[in-house]
């Protein structure tokens, strides 16, 4: 398999800038410590909750574009490619492993905080008094992230499993009940996590059924009730996004891209990615390429 060479970088929370605890808070307008590199288009292998006091300008997260906006949210997941377009905006940027977060729960991560699942709008306005008091966290663990101080990493893992849990209510609270309904359907989501996990090797529906206990006609039933979607739909989704990720954030040719993703013949990766963006491959990566520069 070709190595892909990337042109998008890809940001490890292993860094000296993110410490060893595999947590860390950014403020956006550097301040104390440094200022968020965000002109550049990145990703991550961490996740980040981006907290908008003030300002505007517009956020992309994988090829789609949210504005910013005063006491506002903005939930970043591994993997995802983004950039951060401000206009005087002020905040704070909280990074952290999946791994640093401590769940009480049987639920995975996505799960349990669906707002990281949910690329149709992963975003959260918040009421001014519920703005005020995630500030006052998050300026609580700046306060104990201050040099010299010596405390425990448990300590950060409460405040942020804090700061979780409140715009976890604070999200449902926020969607309509179909909406909310469809993000605690337990079946489609271990679905659309097990299809994050294999769709390069398992593109069929009924080997999704087979592991998740369930007929390939209820699986599909599920999707389309909570999703809108077909079971190979929501397969195709995720291919389809990969696929775009690969042709923007990689030199590698379209004949590796295809290879990657488990398509045997690059003339059919051709036709599915036209088929869904109504551009080739080569066509969508040149238009992409001329957007920023």
């Amino acid at each position: 398999m070709a190595k892909a060479v990337n042109h998008v970088p890809m940001h490890s929370i292993k860094t000296k800038e993110m410490g060893s605890l595999g947590f860390s808070v950014i403020n956006l307008s550097g301040g104390a410590g440094r200022a968020y590199d965000s002109k550049i288009p990145h990703r991550h292998t961490f996740y980040e909750l981006m907290f908008f006091l003030s300002g505007n300008g517009k956020h992309e997260i994988d090829f789609n574009s949210f504005a910013i906006e005063p006491n506002s949210v903005h939930f970043v997941s591994p993997g995802q490619i983004h950039r951060l377009i401000p206009k005087n905006t002020k905040g704070y940027v909280v990074c952290f492993s999946e791994d640093f977060v401590s769940l009480n729960s049987r639920e995975g991560f996505t799960e349990r905080f669906p707002y990281y699942n949910d690329p149709s709008t992963p975003t959260l306005k918040l009421k001014k008094e519920q703005a005020i008091e995630i500030k006052s966290l998050i300026e609580l663990v700046i306060k104990d992230l201050s040099p010299g101080k010596n405390v425990q990493a448990d300590l950060y893992r409460s405040y942020l499993n804090i700061i979780l849990l409140k715009l976890n209510d604070w999200y449902f609270s926020s969607k309509p009940y179909k909406i909310v309904e469809q993000n605690r359907n337990v079946k489609v989501q271990q679905f659309k996590k097990l299809v994050n996990q294999n769709f390069t090797e398992n593109k069929s529906p009924s080997a999704y059924a087979q592991e998740l206990n369930v007929s390939p006609n209820h699986l599909n039933a599920l999707c389309k009730k909570h999703e809108g979607k077909t079971a190979i739909q929501l397969i195709q989704d995720r291919m389809f996004l990969e696929s775009k990720r690969l042709l923007y954030a990689t030199d590698l040719h379209i004949k590796e891209i295809s290879f990657q993703l488990g398509f045997e013949d690059v003339a059919y990766f051709n036709r599915f990615f036209k088929k869904l963006c109504k551009l080739t491959p080569q066509e969508y990566r040149k238009q992409q390429m001329q957007k920023n520069h």
